[in-house]
């Protein structure tokens, strides 16, 4: 379990980089599909709202004891790759957040912000899945 999550979390560092390339390709040289401004900014408060909760969710997640407390005392390991995993998951949605404005505004910030919240995000879980793994006892 320990290689798949390192594995999955590799490749889920390495995808906001792709984003932002994908966005920056599709976007070079073109206007975005959706000039409005007001539409714009409208869209960018709703998804850094979204990606607030997805922070807040991410980091209840990573340090509740009261998250999946059975698995924690039956299988320890089990619970520290689905805590892990999950909030993964959840930090590399707001990446895909950026890529959504990005396309739709043709400004490549927007994906470079959001991007490095979520490495920020992921080099944060993969810290403490190995503060859990090793805290673990021994058998």
């Amino acid at each position: 379990m320990v290689r798949a999550a390192s594995a999955l979390l590799t490749i889920l560092f390495v995808a906001p980089g792709v984003y932002i390339l994908t966005a920056f390709l599709a976007t070079f040289g073109k206007p975005g599909i959706r000039n409005d401004p007001t539409f714009i900014l409208s869209l960018f408060l709703a998804l850094a709202f979204v990606s607030a909760m997805n922070i807040g969710l991410v980091v209840y997640i990573q340090t509740s004891k009261r998250f999946m407390p059975l698995r924690a005392k039956y299988d320890p390991i089990s619970r520290a790759y689905h805590v892990t995993m999950l909030s993964a998951i959840l930090s590399e949605a707001i990446s895909i957040y950026g890529l959504i404005i990005t396309l739709l505004s043709a400004s490549i910030i927007f994906a470079f912000g959001f991007s490095i919240v979520t490495w920020i995000l992921l080099l944060w879980i993969r810290g403490r899945f190995r503060q859990s793994l090793g805290s673990l006892p021994d058998k």
